[in-house]
């Protein structure tokens, strides 16, 4: 039983981290517009997406 626990728990890991097509959507005065696509994880993704944002704009994974 311990066995089959530990082979589900790293077939959920990696599943998790798989690489992916991602897009950013970013959001300012003028309205929403997707910042472009990135084929990485979704940790990746989440922090690429944010570093994108400025004073003026907030970009977030869509």
């Amino acid at each position: 039983m311990k066995k089959l626990i530990y082979i589900l728990f790293a077939f959920g890991i990696l599943f998790i981290s798989c690489k992916k097509n991602r897009t950013c959507e970013c959001k300012n005065a003028n309205g929403i517009y997707d910042a472009g696509e990135i084929e990485t994880t979704k940790y990746k993704a989440k922090k690429y997406c944010k570093d994108l944002s400025t004073t003026s704009t907030n970009c977030y994974l869509k």
